[in-house]
């Protein structure tokens, strides 16, 4: 295929980063088109330094129309399942639609996967590999990678300047919900413990985490905090620098483990066989319960899956993964 092909990736961060897997194969399919990325403008830095991209088109709210609209594609991948997604692709004048037949959109769509294919019992970057195939050329080594560029470690350094110590991250939100937060007293917790080994220790956190932070800073007030809002981009160095980030399931979790840091992963009523940090060297904590996973956004009988994850085994696990790196540099 050549001419101008787009890929419309997922509105989520996790699911955005995840999905970084698709433009090589698309490009190594398609090694003489012209391949633009339509991504929602908050998370256009995870394919900045993407080298298989030649455009990024940064979708501003309500002008999702506009933007296909705007560059006269031949095709389009869609990564979000929606029937949306589809709908909105074809008002823009996509010629031809590929994706999942999800959400009873087949119609609107030239190649596709049948909606079954699209599983939570294998990796969602299975899942985006799959998708890739209908146009592309997938490859089994491709992996979720985000590069950092020098400006986003600048920020990053003002924000949490190096010590010497070992440096551990923890993100206690999680936009989602209250079902894939791990309380924040037990973060407070595990953060007293790290500290006592002289470890750096900083809470990050989005406006929507601003609850959960506030709790662990009171309740462990030697924990580093950001100053301000940061960039994505900053983010993405913030958590390259750390040498352990501790996070329930979360966007945070999967750039973490895309700019290759390791990750002690709580989960709660998602599945970790679904959405597991990608990779080698990450270790996921669960409680399993019944009725889990669920994928719900609250639980109406007590968060269990949650609560019976206790500080002090991710306090260990915390400490048997640190001595495994050596202090960055």
């Amino acid at each position: 295929m050549s001419g101008s092909i787009a890929f419309r990736t997922p509105n989520w961060l996790g699911d955005a980063v995840m999905a970084t897997v698709i433009p090589p194969a698309i490009k190594r399919g398609n090694p003489d088109s012209r391949l633009s990325v339509l991504v929602p403008s908050g998370l256009a830095e995870v394919f900045e330094q993407a080298p298989d991209v030649d455009e990024i088109v940064r979708i501003e709210p309500g002008r999702e129309v506009d933007a296909y609209r705007g560059g006269r594609y031949d095709a389009v991948l869609l990564g979000p399942t929606s029937f949306g997604a589809a709908w909105r692709a074809y008002r823009g004048r996509a010629r031809r639609r590929h994706g999942f037949a999800t959400s009873r959109r087949g119609w609107l769509l030239a190649r596709k996967l049948p909606g079954r294919e699209y599983r939570r019992d294998r990796h969602q970057v299975e899942n985006y590999r799959a998708l890739a195939g209908l146009i592309g050329s997938p490859a089994a080594g491709d992996s979720p990678q985000v590069t950092v560029k020098p400006s986003w470690r600048e920020e990053a350094q003002r924000e949490w300047p190096r010590t010497g110590a070992l440096r551990v991250a923890l993100q206690p939100g999680a936009k989602y919900g209250p079902a894939k937060r791990w309380p924040a007293e037990r973060f407070a917790a595990v953060a007293r413990s790290l500290l006592a080994e002289g470890h750096s220790v900083l809470v990050l956190g989005g406006p929507g985490d601003r609850d959960q932070v506030a709790r662990v800073r009171d309740e462990v007030p030697d924990v580093s905090g950001l100053s301000q809002p940061v960039s994505l981009g900053a983010l993405a160095a913030l958590l390259e620098s750390a040498d352990l980030l501790i996070t329930n399931d979360t966007g945070p979790m999967h750039l973490a483990a895309a700019v290759g840091t390791r990750t002690l992963a709580l989960f709660g009523s998602s599945s970790p066989r679904w959405t597991r940090p990608w990779g080698e060297g990450h270790v996921v904590v669960d409680h399993p319960v019944p009725c889990a996973p669920c994928f719900q956004r609250t639980c109406r009988i007590g968060y269990g899956c949650l609560t019976g994850i206790e500080p002090a085994c991710v306090a260990r696990q915390a400490h048997e993964m640190l001595p495994l790196r050596e202090v960055r540099s």
